[in-house]
C-alpha cells in the first residue's frame, strides 16, 4: 500500500510518551505505504497571554521554541531508528488542535497520541486527540493500548466495524489494505442491538431477520472488495456496538471505524460508537475520513 503521490503521514508530539507512542507507530506505517513522514510541534502561544491580551516575553517564546525543537530532535530521531529517514519537523505557533487539522488538509493520515500533557505544561491532550478526530480532512489514527507494540500483538487481526451506512464501502476499503499490509486476518462485525415491542407480531423471528439481513449485509459489501488474500472473518452479532468493539478491541492489533455512525450528515461531529472507541479501546483506533 502506498500514501497518495506527496501526501505525507503526519504525527503531532509534545514530549509525552503517548505521543512518542505515536511517533513510533507513524514511522512503521509510513515505512509500510512507502511515505514520508511530517513531526509537529504546536506551541500555542496564545495560551501564555496574560489577562488573554498581553504577549508573553520572547525570553519565554525562546525558551519554548528550544523546548520544541528538543522534542523534535527526538521524535526524528525515533523515527529513524523505526527505519524512517528523513523525516520533516516543524513547530507551530497555533494550538496543538488547529495546528494538526491544518496539517491534515494536506496529509494522507495523520496519527496523535491517546492522552499527553496538560495545557500549562504541553500540548497534546486528550481532548486534542477527540478534536482531530472529529475535524481533520484525512483519515485519523489514535494510538492507544499498551500493547500494540508487543512482538506477539502482530499475530492480532485488524478489526473493522460497519453498521451498514453508505460510508461501509470505505471503512471495509481502508480496513482491508491495513490488514493486507500487516499480512494479518481481518475480522468485520456488524453487531446490532435494537429490539421490537415484545407484542408485536412475528417478535421472535425478528432477530432472525435481522441477523439474516447482517450476513447478506457484509457479503454484499465484501463482494465488491479485491480481497488480495487476506482472510477475512465476518461477524454478524446482536449486541450493543460500542460494548462489542471494545471487547474486541482487546484481542485485535487494530479496530477501523467511520468517523461518524449511519444516518450522520457532513459537518457531524464524531459518532457515538467512534467516540466510545477513541476514548476506551484497548488498541490504536483508525478513523476513516466519510465525508
Amino acid at each position: 500500500m502506498t500514501a497518495p503521490a506527496g501526501k505525507p503521514i503526519v504525527v503531532g508530539v509534545d514530549g509525552s510518551a503517548e505521543s512518542l507512542d505515536a511517533v513510533r507507530w507513524a514511522a512503521r506505517t509510513a515505512r509500510r505505504r512507502d511515505a514520508t513522514l511530517e513531526i509537529v510541534y504546536a506551541i500555542d502561544f496564545s495560551a501564555l497571554l496574560a489577562g488573554g491580551v498581553v504577549p508573553p516575553p520572547e525570553e519565554m517564546k525562546d525558551v519554548l521554541r528550544e523546548r520544541g525543537g528538543r522534542c523534535l530532535r527526538t521524535a526524528a530521531e525515533l523515527a529513524s531508528a523505526q527505519g524512517v529517514t528523513g523525516a520533516t519537523t516543524r513547530l507551530d505557533p497555533d494550538r496543538a488542535a488547529q495546528a494538526l487539522v491544518d496539517a491534515s488538509k494536506t496529509a494522507a493520515l495523520l496519527v496523535v497520541g491517546s492522552s499527553g500533557k496538560g495545557r500549562l505544561t504541553g500540548l497534546l491532550a486528550g481532548s486534542v486527540a477527540s478534536a482531530v478526530g472529529a475535524h481533520a480532512s484525512c483519515d485519523t489514527v489514535i494510538v492507544r493500548g499498551d500493547a500494540w507494540d508487543e512482538a506477539e500483538t502482530a499475530g492480532r487481526p485488524v478489526l473493522a466495524g460497519i453498521d451498514g451506512g453508505e460510508a461501509s464501502g470505505h471503512i471495509l476499503g481502508a480496513a482491508l489494505d491495513e490488514a493486507k499490509s500487516r499480512h494479518a486476518k481481518l475480522v468485520v462485525v456488524h453487531a446490532w442491538a435494537d429490539d421490537p415491542p415484545p407484542h408485536e407480531p412475528g417478535h421472535p423471528e425478528h432477530h432472525e431477520s435481522v441477523t439474516d439481513a447482517g450476513h447478506r449485509l457484509l457479503a454484499d459489501r465484501l463482494g465488491g472488495h479485491n480481497i488480495g488474500g487476506v482472510e477475512v472473518d465476518r461477524v454478524v452479532v446482536r449486541a450493543h456496538p460500542r460494548r462489542e468493539l471494545i471487547e474486541r478491541s482487546e484481542t485485535a492489533q487494530l479496530v477501523v471505524l467511520g468517523d461518524r455512525g449511519r444516518g450522520g450528515f457532513p459537518g457531524l461531529l464524531l459518532g457515538s460508537t467512534s467516540q466510545a472507541l477513541l476514548h476506551n479501546a484497548a488498541c490504536p483506533v483508525y478513523l476513516v475520513r466519510t465525508a
